[in-house]
């Protein structure tokens, strides 16, 4: 087999591969949301930190094998990432003022989801721009 097709049959599959961790991840987001306001509402009801975990994991996965992708070169279908960071983020701000007025605090385990995914996402963008430096690099180097 020639390594053009080899190399084309390979960008192919990660690329459907990330796409299904990304839709995955945004199912395993919505049900972890649904379940963090009610765990924020009903005071009996919590968030199991195995849940939250599970979920850190898979948001490792689908940003590994981003970042994977990119510094080897592999051109996948941009996924607006930053998605997760919205959607934590908004809901945890809602969720503060909400608590304000009604006396309630939101969870431990949601406030730390929350800080973790944003950490994750620093992270991913770190790795970004280095690998942006490594190809352009040398051009700016150049121009300075």
């Amino acid at each position: 087999m020639d390594n053009h097709v080899v190399a084309k049959r390979y960008r192919t599959e990660l690329s459907s591969v990330k796409d299904l961790l990304f839709y995955f991840l945004l199912i395993w987001t919505a049900i972890l949301l649904v379940l963090s306001w009610l765990d924020f509402l009903i005071p009996k009801l919590e968030v199991s930190e195995a849940l939250v975990t599970s979920y850190l994991i898979l948001l490792g996965v689908y940003i590994v094998h981003k970042e994977t992708s990119r510094w080897t070169g592999v051109k996948l279908n941009v996924m607006p990432g930053e998605l997760f960071v919205y959607v934590w983020w908004i809901s945890l701000l809602a969720m503060l003022l909400i608590g304000f007025f009604i006396h309630n605090e939101v969870s431990s385990p949601i406030r730390h989801l929350t800080y973790e995914v944003l950490g994750a996402f620093l992270l991913s963008e770190l790795s970004k721009s280095l690998n942006a430096y490594k190809k352009g690099g040398r051009n700016l180097k150049e121009d300075n």
